[in-house]
Parts: C-alpha cells; sequence; structure tokens
C-alpha cells in the first residue's frame, strides 16, 4: 500500500526502499504509515467526481484517544486474520 501525496491510499508493487510503502501496526490495531505520519482510515471519497458513497482508504491524523468514545477509531482499526 501506498501514500500518494494527496493522501489517498493505494495498492501498488512494493519497493523495499519507498518510504510511502512502510507502515508500522500499532497497539491500538492501526496501520501507520512512516512517510505520512498518519493512519489508514476507511472513509467515504472526498473527490466530488466520484460516485456517491464510494468508500476508499486515505491517510488521516491519527489522533484520539483510543477508547470507546473516539468515533473515528472504528475507522482507522485494522484486522489480518489469516485462513
Amino acid at each position: 500500500m501506498t501514500v500518494q501525496n494527496n493522501a489517498y491510499v493505494l495498492a501498488k508493487p512494493c519497493v523495499q526502499t519507498e518510504t510511502r510503502q512502510k507502515w508500522k501496526y500499532t497497539y491500538r490495531d492501526e496501520l501507520y504509515n512512516v512517510w505520512s505520519h498518519y493512519c489508514a482510515t476507511h472513509v467515504t471519497d472526498p473527490d466530488v467526481g466520484a460516485p456517491a458513497d464510494r468508500q476508499v482508504a486515505m491517510a488521516q491524523d491519527c489522533s484520539g484517544d483510543g477508547k470507546a468514545s473516539d468515533d473515528n477509531l472504528q475507522f482507522r482499526t485494522w484486522q489480518f486474520i489469516a485462513n
């Protein structure tokens, strides 16, 4: 996953030296991007030319207390399950 200058997160081929592709999995189950210092967040696409309600991943501010009262935490939490 690569963070673009416009904060969109895109799937691209891996490049070992590309800092935009370096992520850390935090203790709060967030994906933290080393280059942007933001977290992968599930959002409705802000592009006015996009179909209404299209859902995308973007790199956005990770701030918040991580408690249930943090409404945005549910959109920044990721789980990976092996089959």
